[in-house]
């Protein structure tokens, strides 16, 4: 039983043996067939590979990245339904090629990501370019393969410590000057660091970048052109009503060059103006003074009529002259002395608060809009039957004050203020039945400090009247006559104190882009 149970052993052992030379044989077939260019034929030697030895991670790695490969090139009629393995033989479920994986194949996709383990390595090799690209990614578990044409150059000395595997593959290609492409997680492809080459190999994405609403279009294709202009990107489109931007070229400028458009689109300083409107009217009279009559009556004293009464003159303000019957009084002393005062005084405070991002303009009304007939018909109109009348036109003007703010931050502390201020009120007149309207106009450019109050423009108006009254040449004594002085005075002050509501780009930190030579860009493993 014992001999039976050894020949038994020795004789899987050599059919595992058998299988693994025949794998082995199979994957070299299929590394062939690729430098040829033979995607379909290596992606079916690989698979065979994969039967005979299904525990081989290599294998099965290999066979993913060159069936994505096979199915890009191949057309869709020569795309085999069901492949088969040598012998005829229908090759398993997994492996076959259905109809959702050639809809999801002919979706677009981002480009592969190449992860390599982790941890830090230290490397003391010499050889060839293919050598040392092999034995650094067998250290991180990144499978390496190499471009049909890529030479095998002369052997070199590789010395690095403590170097994770971005650093290990970015040091290598400067070493051989090659660049790495990325096929898979774990897989990627050599070759050698030409223009040609970029061309030829590096993926080209399409990236579309939506932007914010806050942002004027001008704005906009500025940034874009600047960023295509830096990194010299072969296509950038537009399409403003979805608010979109679309930028084509390869990985290793385009990923730059959108970490630069991302840091150009940092949204705007947000500033908000309180505006403060100061009114205050202040009127007094004053009456003052010895108001003396300016007539003076005369009255018999005596009684031309009998049985008539005879008023007698009160000697202290009438003067009797006369007898008899021509007897006469006048008044001759009847005066008043007064003093009024009359005060009044009104003040009235009207705030506001505008909103607005760096170098947007604002607008404010404070007021009312007062409505003024420009044209009409004015006149009686004759006719039989019902007569059309033309309605008036009427344009509203606004009174009171219009401001206009445009913020311009500068830093966290600081801004500059432009301000366009108008007052227009009823001037109390009227010209063919139209008001006239008073206006005045301020314009001014203000660099102020943030929560500091600014007073930016002030109108005063002042009114005095005075007027005397009393008797000729008498009057021009001291106090004998009777004086009125009116004053009327307004004041209407206008002042802003801007507030910081979100910082301004300069105040936001930039990161460093790495991009390398312009001829030798870095190869982007993120």
């Amino acid at each position: 039983m014992q001999k039976i149970a050894a020949s038994l052993t020795a004789v899987v052992l050599a059919g595992w043996l058998c299988a693994a030379d025949r794998a082995s044989a199979l994957y070299r077939e299929a590394r062939r067939a690729e430098k040829r260019g033979d995607y379909a034929g290596a992606y079916l030697k690989a698979s065979q590979a994969v039967a005979l030895a299904p525990a081989v991670r290599e294998y099965w790695n290999y066979s993913q990245a060159m069936r994505t490969r096979a199915l890009a090139v191949l057309p869709p009629a020569a795309r085999p339904a069901e492949p088969a393995e040598e012998g005829g033989a229908p090759l398993p479920p997994e492996w076959q090629i259905t109809a959702e994986d050639l809809a999801a194949l002919r979706e677009l996709a981002p480009p592969p990501v190449l992860r390599g383990s982790g941890g830090r390595k230290s490397f003391r090799m010499q050889g060839t370019p293919r050598v040392l690209f092999e034995q650094a990614g067998r250290a991180y578990g990144i499978e390496v393969v190499f471009d049909r044409e890529y030479p095998d150059g002369p052997p070199a000395a590789f010395r690095l410590d403590a170097a994770d595997w971005r650093e290990a593959f970015v040091a290598l290609e400067n070493v051989t000057g090659s660049f790495v492409i990325p096929l898979a997680a774990r897989r990627a492809m050599v070759a050698k660091d030409t223009p040609q080459k970029r061309a030829e190999l590096e993926p080209v994405v399409n990236v579309l970048f939506p932007l914010p609403d806050s942002l004027k279009t001008q704005d906009v294709q500025e940034m874009a052109r600047a960023v295509q202009s830096a990194f010299d990107i072969t296509r950038v489109g537009f399409d403003l009503n979805r608010r979109v931007v679309l930028f084509r070229d390869r990985v290793s400028k385009l990923k730059p060059a959108i970490l630069l458009f991302e840091q150009l689109l940092a949204h705007r300083g947000q500033v908000t103006v309180e505006v403060e409107l100061l009114s205050m009217n202040e009127t007094s009279t004053l009456n003052l003074g010895l108001l003396l009559r300016s007539s003076y009556p005369a009255a018999f004293a005596a009684n031309p009529t009998p049985f008539t009464f005879r008023p007698q003159p009160d000697p202290k303000t009438m003067a009797a002259f006369g007898g008899g019957r021509t007897a006469m009084a006048v008044t001759v002393l009847d005066g008043e002395l007064f003093a009024a005062l009359v005060r009044g005084r009104a003040q009235s405070v009207v705030r506001s608060e505008i909103r607005s991002l760096d170098g947007e303009s604002a607008t404010v009304h404070i007021g009312d809009r007062y409505p003024i007939i420009t044209q009409g018909f004015f006149g009686r109109i004759e006719g039989e039957g019902p007569v059309y009348r033309p309605p008036p036109t009427v344009q509203f003007e606004e009174l009171g004050i219009v401001l206009k703010v445009t913020p311009r931050v500068h830093d966290a502390r600081e801004l500059t203020l432009d301000l366009e201020a108008e007052f227009k009120s009823l001037a109390g007149e009227a010209l063919n039945g139209i008001p006239v309207i008073s206006n005045r106009k301020f314009a001014s450019r203000l660099r102020a400090q943030f929560g500091e109050v600014a007073v930016l423009t002030g109108v005063v108006s002042e009114s005095i009247s005075q007027s005397w009254s009393g008797l000729p040449v008498l009057s021009l004594a001291p106090g004998l006559k009777s004086r009125t002085r009116a004053l009327d005075r307004s004041v209407l002050l206008l002042t802003v104190r801007p507030r910081l509501e979100a910082l301004p780009p300069v105040e936001m930190p930039t990161f460093p882009i790495r991009t390398g030579s312009e001829a030798r860009p870095l190869t982007p493993y993120y």
